[in-house]
């Protein structure tokens, strides 16, 4: 992918350099592109805060090492002159990386670490403008990954009065035996050779490398990458050895995607991952660092951090991301719920995969309340390091998340009450200006012990970002017993109400609000709740052309902590997970009907065996369970849906209710108006039509859809050929979660029904 002066070359390239999607942004393993920078809303600079007094050093980021004259070939950067470059040879490597406070000002030479008084309220803060001479190398070319970005955060920082009240760690470049701690040798020997590569070939190679592994490379950028690795280094050496309670490493280019055999996603070294295994293995001997938290709240997936940490027991590595079942960037299921960690270290990966957009403040509090703080004050750690990526911040459009500078204030402070204060802050992604330096503000705020922003009242976490944290709390509580569930429960002995009644008013009041779905009278059989047939009010009217019928049981009830409007209290919250007012909302926008059936009855979920898969006997009451729902919506279609004037009718089912729609399309004649039938299967057998029913088995085959998750017993089986066309046309759906079936196999869905109502309509024209 090519970038100009204007951005991307086209409106797809925008759209899919995050999501993996792209043939040309697909890296190897899983690393990838970081998105890029959407058009920059101008935000007013805060009002400067007066800076306390303290002793400030010659200013951040002024070169300690004379420059050289630049060439024709270096990038447009006018802050400082490209410094000299170095040999790839390997440099001599001491015996612990230098973390003493009397750095000598030559970044290439070897520091020896120097003893210091503890400052125990002090703020690092390392930063350097060599860390800006990464650029991409075609004169004009622009680029997400900018140099503006450090530069932008710095000025809102000082602006503020914060660079004042900091102390400088001094930058240095990363050592080869440090990057060799994460990296292979070879990683390192093929960033090397770009340094005197010339211009024209270093360019050709730089273009290959973006359509490999979305990097880009000038003949200073392992240069800046040294610093950035290595300022990283320094900083958390200075908090391992408390010279600074806490601090913010500045720099770029980022690293959490960069894999131990290659740099991907515009990272060169993993900074983080190399820093983290540098403390533990050169921590001072009276205050050990012994247990490192990472916290990675990039929008995106830290694979190679993740990697880096597989079977390492003494590091949690956490990440907050976008995941969409692993179609977002970097684009695998490794940072999936259920990716927990090697054999070594099980419950040391921790991953909250956020199945869409649009998450904001009280999805991310809800995951630190509900799963993060609980496993991280089990854990201990002896230091916390952010991978502070910055691209889920409001304004970044394509993060697509609303993370606002109060919340990433909010999860500071949270953090920062680990590990006695020990916390390093690394800026990782973000590509909006004004996003990041705001955010990075509000950040460094928290570390300077200024007061907590306020945030909004009444914070609720979305249904979607719920039952992602419900997942990995689910995966993760064999490892946590933090997480763990208590399974007592003694019922009141007075007069209640069951959590489905409550549940089922507060459905019916929903799909009332949001689609105006009024209620059918109550269904004279067992095992539905009252109340609980909706349809729209266009159910009736003269005109109607499709009508949708969506059967159910009733859903998914969740125990969860909420988030409560001033406060975070752990607080029980009830909530139900259907599919209910998704399927309302999409047929109101197409213009159907809609009526929703939610039955309370659940049938027992039971393995097959081969031989009788076709005439599997049923168990106690399931038989009798099935005919009570088969009859409940016949009598809905004899007395309301065969009434509708609808010229289309389209029966949609989920889980236990499949079985009702083939019981009645086996008893009532339907083939003149249904139009489609779609089956969202559990994990139960699928329902089967009658052996004798010919013309039905051919009509069914040919007009249903049977969805079912990837791992139904039915898929155990080499081959189904027994039932024939009488299981109807089956696809094996990717999501292994019967619950969230609906959501995941809709497009499928929709493209069936739009084929199934173009055929009958073109018949009837």
């Amino acid at each position: 992918m090519s970038w100009s002066a204007s951005g991307p070359s086209s409106a797809d390239d925008v759209r899919h350099a995050d999501a993996g999607q792209s043939g040309g942004l697909r890296a190897p393993l899983d690393g990838g592109a970081e998105p890029v920078q959407a058009a920059v809303v101008p935000v007013p600079v805060p009002v400067p805060v007066a800076p306390a007094p303290a002793p400030v050093a010659a200013p951040l980021g002024a070169p300690t090492a004379p420059p050289v004259a630049s060439d024709s070939t270096a990038p447009p950067v006018s802050v400082v002159p490209p410094p000299a470059v170095h040999s790839d040879a390997p440099a001599a490597t001491p015996a612990a990386p230098p973390t003493g406070d009397a750095m000598q000002t030559d970044p290439i030479a070897t520091p020896a670490p120097a003893a210091a008084a503890p400052i125990p309220h002090g703020t690092g803060l390392v930063y350097d403008v060599r860390m800006m001479l990464h650029t991409t190398p075609a004169p004009g070319e622009t680029h997400p990954e900018q140099p503006a970005r450090i530069e932008r955060i710095y000025t809102l920082l000082e602006q503020n009065g914060c660079v004042a009240r900091m102390i400088r760690i001094p930058a240095r470049e990363a050592l080869r035996s440090e990057v060799e701690l994460v990296h292979e040798p070879s990683l390192w020997d093929e960033f090397e050779t770009t340094v005197r590569m010339p211009f024209e070939e270093l360019v050709e190679y730089s273009r290959q490398l973006e359509v490999r592994a979305s990097l880009y490379l000038n003949e200073y950028s392992t240069i800046s990458a040294r610093f950035s690795c290595g300022s990283v280094i320094e900083m958390c050496h200075a908090v391992a050895n408390r010279r600074v309670r806490n601090g913010f490493a500045l720099v770029r280019p980022p690293g959490h995607h960069a894999e131990p055999n290659c740099g991907t996603g515009f990272c060169l070294y993993n900074n983080v991952a190399v820093a983290a295994t540098s403390v533990l293995a050169n921590s001072p001997a009276n205050d050990p660092v012994r247990r490192i938290l990472i916290v990675d709240w990039d929008v995106h997936h830290g694979n190679g951090t993740q990697r880096a940490f597989w079977d390492n027991p003494n590091v949690l590595y956490v990440s907050l991301h976008r995941y969409e079942n692993g179609t977002y960037y970097p684009g695998t299921t490794y940072g999936n719920y259920d990716r927990v960690g090697g054999p070594a270290a099980l419950g040391k990966s921790l991953n909250i995969p956020w199945p869409c957009g649009g998450m904001g403040d009280a999805d991310y509090l809800h995951a630190f309340q509900r799963c993060i703080l609980p496993v991280a004050y089990e854990f201990a750690p002896d230091m916390v390091i952010i991978s502070a990526g910055f691209d889920a911040a409001e304004g970044d459009m394509l993060g697509g998340c609303h993370v606002s500078p109060a919340g990433y204030a909010h999860l500071t402070h949270h953090l920062a009450a680990l590990a006695n204060g020990r916390l390093v802050v690394a800026l990782e992604g973000g590509y909006n200006l004004d996003a990041i330096a705001n955010s990075a503000l509000a950040v460094t705020r928290v570390l300077l012990d200024e007061p907590l922003p306020v945030l909004p009242a009444g914070l609720a976490s979305s249904t979607a970002g719920a039952d992602a944290v419900a997942r990995t709390v689910r995966a993760q509580a064999p490892y946590w017993r933090s997480l763990a569930v208590e399974q007592a429960y003694t019922p009141p002995s007075g007069p209640s109400h069951t959590a489905g009644d409550v549940l089922a008013a507060q459905r019916s009041a929903a799909l009332w609000s949001a689609h105006r779905m009024v209620s059918l009278p109550p269904v004279p059989t067992e095992h539905i709740v009252a109340n609980q047939v909706a349809c729209s009010a266009t159910l009736m009217t003269q005109g109607l052309e499709t009508l949708l019928v969506f059967v159910h049981d009733n859903g998914t009830v969740q125990l969860d902590d909420a988030i409560l409007p001033g406060e975070y209290a752990h607080e029980p919250a009830m909530y139900m997970s259907d599919s209910s007012e998704f399927v309302a909302k999409w047929a109101s926008e197409r213009g159907f009907a809609c009526a929703d059936m939610n039955t309370r009855a659940s049938l027992p979920v039971r393995s097959l065996r081969n031989q009788d898969r076709d005439r599997a006997l049923p168990r106690a009451n399931e038989a009798e369970l099935k005919s009570q729902l088969g009859a409940q919506l016949l009598y809905l279609w004899d007395n309301f849906f065969a009434l509708s004037p609808a010229k289309h009718i389209v029966l949609v089912a989920h889980g236990t209710a499949c079985d009702a729609i083939v019981h009645l399309i086996s008893r009532r004649v339907v083939q003149d108006r249904v139009v489609a039938m779609i089956q969202l299967m559990g994990y139960n057998p699928i329902p089967l039509v009658p052996k004798q029913r010919q013309e039905l088995k051919t009509w069914y085959y040919k007009n249903s859809l049977v969805v079912c998750p990837h791992n139904h017993p039915l898929y155990a089986w080499d081959e189904q050929s027994a039932s024939g066309k009488r299981l109807g046309h089956t696809v094996r759906a990717r999501e292994p979660h019967a619950a969230n079936l609906v959501q995941a196999a809709w497009p499928e869905v929709e493209a069936f029904i739009d084929t199934k109502l173009k055929t009958r309509r073109s018949v009837h024209v």
